[in-house]
């Protein structure tokens, strides 16, 4: 059961980033990265994380395209999956590729003045 929760969230993962890709014509959901999704055990309930660069603005303004968006893409999504009892989708913000990309940043920073005092 475990598994075909886990290949359930793939798929809805996949899908939903080829929605942004390719139907949504949303410009706040242009930038966005589909990181993984969550399934709950009954299949009702269903997190898709994202990430997108950028600042905190920019992070609710991707929010609340998706709050917009969220039914046309819940449409198209579960017209591809398909599943007897379509989840309530709920979208999160995952934070861990902003903070790689600074500590990437602070990396850099400190090999090239390390470099520039020898």
């Amino acid at each position: 059961m475990i598994e075909r929760n886990k290949r359930v969230a793939e798929m809805i993962a996949r899908e939903v980033s080829l929605c942004l890709e390719f139907e949504v014509n949303d410009a706040r959901l242009k930038n966005v990265t589909i990181i993984s999704a969550e399934i709950s055990k009954d299949l009702k309930f269903c997190k898709v994380f994202f990430s997108v660069l950028g600042s905190e603005k920019e992070i609710k303004k991707t929010l609340s395209g998706f709050e917009s968006s969220k039914n046309f893409i819940k449409k198209n999504v579960f017209s591809k999956v398909l599943l007897r009892v379509v989840p309530e989708i709920r979208f999160e913000y995952y934070g861990g590729l902003q903070k790689a990309f600074d500590i990437n940043t602070i990396i850099n920073e400190y090999n090239s003045t390390k470099q520039t005092i020898k």
